[in-house]
């Protein structure tokens, strides 16, 4: 089968991973797949996953230019079907299938919590676009969610039809370690870690705040923060005036995230929301503690409600304090984080991608049509 993924750029995060490993293993199965990004910002090219090549840049910024490019390779489409990644590319789609009344059928996806169409959009001015999105929606086949939270909240606000709206996580790479099973006790302290884009909605500086609590326990305590972002600098100042600059390591974007994984205890993340976050299915793998606020959507998901994870209250210091605190002094059992990691296996999932696709195609109609 000739499959086609569109997303709207690899400086998606999470999103490009996720698409990436689902690509390179759909083609180690035998079948043909191209990834179309629309847009490529600065940094795309070296932000790129290495595990999948075969991308097609339309370079379009405009939206206006993201569907007459696409409604162009609608018009000459040779694939079997298209899956898109994101809102902006369920949006950039449906237009141009409209346009060129393409027959190929189009998956669609919601990869945020914060959808348009579920209404809590972080940019309130593209709230006014809801009419347009609803409609580029009706062009699609199906649609797919990346946690079963999401998929309620959407339905409750959208007509779709419930068979034609499905879960299914993403995926993550397979890489183990052995749990540290005396963590608590190190000499040499423990190793927090957080993982993310530096943006309000991440809430580093609760992190900050918490570690900040934390360090007075054990000054050879360390918290390591990965990734990049506009809330750079005036991290590092909070860092200072909280008097942990030398135990906050910051390292920019990291592009080996196993190895800096394989190296830490604890893996925290303080969002005030997440679909269903990378980091922590990453972590599960790895083998870490996890700490996690439980955050609309996806976290208390891949946590399995706390059975593979410590869950905290969202934008609560304490609470966020006290899971820190019970991830470093009762570890969970690595077995039972191995149990969770499971669920988020690339085969597995390509599987149920698969099966999707195929009864999309076997069952023509739109997406507020029964399956």
């Amino acid at each position: 089968m000739k499959i086609a993924f569109i997303i709207q750029n690899y400086n998606y995060h999470g999103g490009a991973q996720k698409t990436a490993s689902i690509a390179s293993h759909l083609q180690s199965l035998g079948h043909n797949v191209d990834i179309i990004v629309i847009r490529c910002d600065d940094g795309d090219l070296e932000s790129r996953p290495n595990q999948f090549s075969n991308t097609i840049d339309l370079k379009a910024p405009s939206l206006y230019l993201s569907v007459l490019k696409l409604a162009k390779i609608f018009r000459k489409s040779e694939y079997g079907v298209f899956i898109c990644i994101g809102g902006y590319s369920n949006l950039s789609a449906g237009l141009a299938k409209f346009l060129t009344r393409c027959s190929d059928p189009i998956i669609g996806s919601e990869n945020f919590a914060k959808s348009v169409l579920i209404g809590d959009y972080p940019k309130f001015f593209l709230r006014f676009s809801l009419p347009l999105f609803r409609f580029a929606y009706t062009q699609l086949n199906g649609l797919i969610f990346v946690s079963n939270s999401l998929r309620s909240e959407f339905l409750k606000k959208n007509p779709w039809h419930p068979s034609r709206c499905i879960t299914i996580y993403n995926p993550v790479l397979s890489f183990k370690k052995e749990l540290k099973k005396t963590i608590n006790q190190k000499v040499s302290g423990t190793i927090f870690l957080g993982v993310g884009v530096l943006e309000q909605r991440k809430r580093f500086d609760l992190l900050l705040k918490s570690f900040s609590i934390i360090a007075l326990l054990n000054p050879n305590d360390k918290l390591l923060i990965a990734g990049t972002g506009s809330q750079k600098q005036k991290l590092e100042l909070q860092a200072k005036k909280l008097g942990i600059e030398s135990q906050v390591k910051f390292l920019g974007y990291v592009d080996d995230v196993n190895s800096l994984m394989q190296s830490s205890d604890i893996l925290v993340l303080t969002s005030n929301s997440e679909a269903l976050p990378m980091v922590l299915l990453e972590g599960l793998s790895a083998g870490l503690q996890i700490v996690s606020t439980n955050s609309f959507s996806g976290p208390a998901e891949v946590l399995g409600n706390g059975r593979y994870g410590y869950l905290a209250e969202v934008d609560d210091l304490k609470s966020i304090v006290n899971s820190m605190k019970a991830a470093k002094d009762t570890p969970i059992p690595t077995e039972v984080i191995q149990e969770g990691a499971s669920r988020f296996q690339v085969e597995q999932i390509v599987n149920r991608y698969l099966e999707f696709i195929e009864n999309v195609m076997m069952n023509d109609g739109n997406i507020s049509e029964e399956m």
